[in-house]
């Protein structure tokens, strides 16, 4: 509590007023009663001289508790308060719908206009910093006229953020932006305006250009298949990004060669994106150049992003399948005279159908004996291994572990076509992805479930004659006690009875590779389905296109020891194409692989292919950083004399340059969470006006300076209980 005395003078007490007044009433009267008790001994002047010193000492005493103390005022400093102003520099400035001018220029024209920036265009004015913002909000030196539009995005925190941090605390009045309010940094903008509120300086912006009156449509490719078989159906799949497009009429057209060979009709609806899928199939070998177009609409903005362009490999390669079966059923018959019957397969089978006897199938017969594989290279020779039932009595547990290694290092693929494969001590391991128990649901059919409509083999069941339900019912389902990690039901088993649904074939991807494990019996009805044109044809199509599609899965191509991969056919211009050759057998040898870059014929770039430390020896590994846009090629040179070709596009995608309507919501939202306001083209002179004419107000401190430190009011309490205590003894008081 502070106690005025005066103008300048307060007390500023340690303690409570009314705690120090008790504690003198208390010593003052203990001195008082101490002296007149002796004072009839002394005599009344020495006595009036011994209570004189102790009362001065103690009531000085008081004092010091009190703490007498001069208010002083403390001028406040003088501060130069400046008005921050930001242009928009990013490309869909550049957009002629301001005025019939530039966006740009009108930001100059308004600047000029305003008197924030002299005509000359260079500001001489201390009060204001001007700031150019895109990517970055960087200082303008120069002057405004040459200012241009060439920022590649627009980040509006990163770039407030900087122009916020050029002044000090309690130095900015105002920041003003001329901007048509792209925001490519994706932060929310009341957190943005937030951030100014906390710095006391409010966000002004003048909103430039036509708003949601611009029109786009673009297409970006979203798949990629490295390679297909001849006669094979691929889907090709595409995303159209919508802008201003509501209700429109979208017109597709699927080019080959130059040719339109398909093409789709959608209505936009309110979407600002929508999917686009064509299907097609070559005969031949080769790699084949697609191109999915959207017909430019009246008026559109930007007609270049229209396209895309992807590649589609084919080749006839044939597929190495083995098939091991313990104990012979109708659905591992039918199955191995159907893959008999494929021309993209090449068969071995072993079927043991009765104790020490074996039957071996080979399709095309070799001058090697047909056995199971024992070593790592025999299951590395095979691309897809299909299991029947007891698998156990043709292997043993070595041979599981090197099937396991197949998958999980390897990158093969495992087909348990009638659930469990092995029994005793077999069963334990980690390559199936199901525990299948020994209860059997009766007359089930199948249902394609989420994660399996988008695949080939249950599209073909989808797409026949009366859907999944045409299909003969299955003789039973399995039970499933339990489904690993990350293990997709593809279809599941819906019984007869009305029991609830079962996984009936599941899906798992098993380190490099994957597994499949079918749930249900009877799969070998679909050949005699009369509702089915041609002989086993839905039985057929199924197998083959679940084998050509978990091959599409895989790394290798069929039959070559180098596989060749690229990450995309599409690459985005800045960024970097991955490349990868597996080797099938892994060779130490093959420390590196060269590979050359082509655009059109000419030579572009070379680089090498090397191992990544840490990594399998049989993954090689590079990477290729494209300059320009443009279509090229990637030649890999292998060491037994064969080569592979890819061929990629590289394309620019700038939403500068495309999604350039005009967002006054956001700034809106981001002036009005800073404290200020969205101003129309009008208002910024009169704004320029009150931030000029505005004072700054700061009320001025003040401080305590004591008073009773000093070194000789120190001295005086002392010497006055020092003369007490003197001529107490020389009185003989003490």
């Amino acid at each position: 509590m502070r106690t005025g005395l005066g103008t300048s003078l307060v007390l500023d007490p340690i303690l409570p007023v009314p705690a120090i007044l008790l504690i003198g009433l208390i010593l003052i009267g203990l001195t008082v009663a101490a002296y007149f008790k002796v004072g009839s001994r002394l005599g009344a002047w020495r006595n009036g001289i011994l209570g004189a010193s102790r009362l001065a000492g103690v009531v000085l005493v008081l004092l010091v508790l009190l703490q007498p103390s001069r208010l002083e005022q403390i001028p406040p400093p003088i501060k130069q308060r400046v008005t921050l102003v930001g242009v928009d520099t990013s490309r869909s400035m550049e957009q002629n719908d301001a005025d019939k001018t530039s966006r740009l220029d009108a930001a100059k024209n308004l600047l000029q206009d305003a008197a924030l920036v002299p005509r000359d265009g260079v500001v001489k004015d201390p009060a204001t910093r001007l700031f150019e913002f895109s990517t970055e909000a960087e200082s303008v030196t120069r002057p405004l006229t040459e200012l241009t539009a060439k920022g590649p995005t627009t980040r509006f925190h990163h770039s407030i953020t900087t122009m916020l941090n050029s002044v000090g605390s309690g130095e900015g009045k105002a920041l003003i932006l001329l901007t048509d309010g792209h925001d490519f940094e994706l932060v929310n903008p009341s957190k943005t305006g937030l951030m100014a509120r906390s710095r006391q300086v409010p966000i002004y912006a003048v909103a430039l250009g036509k708003q949601g009156k611009v029109r786009d449509v673009s297409v970006h490719i979203t798949s990629y298949q490295p390679y297909c078989y001849v006669k094979q159906k691929a889907r090709l799949s595409a995303m159209l990004r919508l802008v201003g497009c509501e209700y429109e009429e979208i017109q597709l057209e699927l080019v080959r060669q130059n040719e339109v060979i398909q093409t789709q009709k959608l209505n936009a609806e309110e979407n600002t994106q929508m999917p686009v899928q064509f299907e097609v199939s070559e005969k031949d070998v080769g790699q084949y150049e697609y191109e999915i177009r959207a017909v430019p609409l009246e008026g559109e903005v930007d007609k270049d992003n229209n396209s895309a362009i992807t590649y589609l490999n084919v080749i006839d390669q044939q597929i190495q399948v083995l098939l091991l079966e313990g104990s012979p059923y109708w659905d591992t018959t039918f199955l191995q005279r159907s893959l008999m019957r494929n021309d993209k397969i090449d068969l071995d089978s072993i079927v043991q159908y009765a104790p020490h006897k074996v039957r071996l199938i080979r399709k095309k017969p070799g001058g090697e004996e047909l056995k199971v594989p024992t070593t790592a290279a025999g299951f590395n020779h095979y691309d897809v291994i299909i299991l029947g039932r007891f698998v156990d009595k043709l292997m043993d547990r070595a041979q599981l572990g090197m099937l396991e290694d197949y998958v999980r290092n390897q990158g093969g693929t495992v087909i348990f076509s009638r659930g469990p494969a092995f029994e005793g001590e077999l069963a334990k391991n980690d390559l199936e992805p199901v525990v299948w128990g020994d209860a059997l649901n009766e007359k089930v059919r199948l249902q394609v479930g989420r994660e399996g409509q988008s695949a080939p083999p249950f599209r073909i069941l989808a797409e026949q004659k009366g859907g999944v339900e045409a299909a003969p019912e299955l003789i039973a389902g399995r039970n499933a006690i339990e489904k690993k990690p990350l293990t997709a039901t593809l279809a599941s088993a819906q019984g007869g009875n009305g029991e609830g649904p079962s996984p009936g074939i599941v899906q798992r991807r098993f380190g490099q590779g994957q597994v499949v494990s079918v749930g249900v019996d009877g799969l070998w009805r679909w050949a005699f389905n009369a509702k089915i044109e041609g002989l086993n044809n839905l039985f057929d199509r199924f197998w083959d296109q679940m084998v050509l599609w978990l091959m599409a899965g895989r790394d290798f191509l069929p039959n070559q020891q180098f596989s060749l991969r690229t990450s995309s056919a599409n690459i985005l211009l800045g960024e970097k194409a991955y490349f990868r050759v597996v080797l099938r057998n892994p060779d130490n040898k093959v420390k590196e692989i060269p590979m050359v870059f082509y655009q059109g014929d000419h030579e572009v770039a070379r680089t090498t292919l090397n191992a990544v430390p840490g990594q399998d020896a049989y993954r090689l590994m590079g990477e290729f950083l494209p300059e320009k846009t443009g279509r090229y090629r990637a030649v890999a040179r292998f060491p037994d004399g064969t080569s592979q070709e890819t061929r990629f596009i590289v394309y620019q995608d700038n939403l500068e340059e495309t999604e350039v309507a005009t967002d006054a919501g956001y700034l809106r939202r981001l002036c009005e969470s800073s404290g200020g306001r969205l101003l129309a083209p009008g208002e910024l002179a009169k704004l320029n006006n009150e931030l000029r004419e505005e004072k700054l107000e700061v009320a001025p401190k003040t401080r305590l300076q004591t008073i009773w430190d000093r070194t000789w009011f120190f001295y005086l309490i002392g010497l006055l209980f020092g003369v007490d205590w003197y001529l107490r003894r020389r009185w003989g008081l003490c």
